[in-house]
């Protein structure tokens, strides 16, 4: 096949699936061609594996004055420059004769516009609903001042439209696990296919590394994300048996990105890994961790159901600090029982979860959808 891929999505787990998309179908014999206006260059450029990089200039001019560069950057750049821009890109796209265009995310709108101008035959890879538009935790706070709550309503309003309408506006759709797939029913009564993500077992890997009293979290240091419940937990553990939580959000504290291989050593060198994100609609870092040999402790709700076995692999917990204590020290006190769940987590990647297998069944929907 002929494949165009879409994307604008800055440094993160989103961008490495683009990287692996782009990867795994080049390498199943398609010709794959990029475009985005992403000008960034990383380790995740997808670039480096794609026939052609079509990169679109997205820089909008900048304005002194806070209030005004707020409301051209929401407004005018996301809202009308951007739309703009991507009807040009589709006239692109449909001119060179693709099979099929694979729509990822752009940062600014989460389901790009885009999909409202392709006449090529698409498939949008939906990671989630626009969050800010559906979760109740990322509601606006009751301090939040007059005037950005009047703002903030509005523009939330505007992007959640601009979302559903493009979303709905897809030939076809696709998502990243069951639990993804429950909210696009919710959110546009939308029922799509499930392509799950995947892992790269050769680079995430076990390493003969000595492991270190220390419990590894992935994420920023923010409640959405579980950090009350690691600090919460740690803090319950007496001090004379505390691990150290180490805690990393894919930099140093230069603020460079890390490289994979800095962030293979530091999963081995930990016992356990915490994945403790209230919604996280798959989630990345326990099949990073699983790959590496090292137990996840994962609480029992969205993406995580779907890609660890209770007991064998790490533990699902509930929201309580307490039990997940409890589990930290007795992986602790029990390194058997850790070496061996890791064993088996690293055996459940290689049996389902490597990016050779999942960009397998990715082809086959594209080839059924194209």
């Amino acid at each position: 096949m002929k494949i165009a891929i879409y994307y604008y999505i800055s440094f993160s787990g989103a961008k490495r699936v683009v990287f692996e998309h782009t990867k795994g179908l080049k390498s199943l014999g398609h010709t794959v061609d990029i475009y985005t206006t992403d000008t960034a260059k990383d380790i995740f450029d997808p670039a480096q594996f794609a026939d052609n990089k079509f990169i679109y200039k997205f820089s909008p001019k900048e304005i002194r004055f806070p209030i005004v560069k707020r409301i051209k950057n929401d407004f005018i750049d996301s809202f009308i420059s951007l739309r703009l821009l991507h009807k040009k890109i589709a006239k692109d796209i449909d001119k060179r004769g693709y099979d099929i265009v694979l729509v990822h995310t752009d940062i600014r709108t989460q389901a790009p516009f885009l999909l409202r101008y392709l006449k090529t035959k698409n498939v949008y890879y939906c990671l989630e609903p626009l969050r800010n538009a559906y979760e109740y935790s990322l509601r606006l706070k009751k301090n939040v001042s007059v005037f950005n709550r009047f703002y903030e309503d509005v523009n939330r309003w505007i992007r959640k439209q601009i979302d559903r309408k493009n979303t709905l506006s897809a030939d076809k759709t696709v998502t990243l696990s069951l639990f993804a797939r429950e909210r696009m029913i919710s959110s546009y009564d939308l029922y799509p296919k499930v392509s799950y993500l995947g892992i790269d077992e050769k680079l995430f890997r076990p390493k003969s590394i000595k492991k270190k009293k220390q419990v590894f979290f992935v994420a920023e240091k923010y409640p959405i994300y579980g950090y009350d419940l690691a600090k919460e937990a740690i803090n319950l553990i007496p001090k004379n048996i505390r691990p150290e939580l180490k805690i990393i959000s894919w930099t140093k504290n230069n603020n460079e990105r890390l490289s994979d291989e800095e962030l293979v050593d530091l999963y081995n060198e930990s016992f356990v890994t915490l994945s403790l994100s209230r919604f996280d609609t798959f989630g990345l870092v326990p099949l990073e961790s699983m790959s590496c040999g090292v137990p996840v402790i994962a609480l029992n709700v969205a993406g995580y159901r779907e890609t660890i076995l209770d007991g064998k692999t790490g533990y699902l917990v509930d929201f309580e600090p307490k039990e997940i204590a409890e589990k930290i020290i007795f992986l602790m006190n029990n390194p058997e029982t850790a070496t061996k769940m890791g064993e088996n987590g690293r055996k459940w990647i290689e049996e389902k979860w490597t990016w050779k297998e999942k960009n397998k069944e990715l082809e086959t929907i594209l080839k059924i959808y194209k």
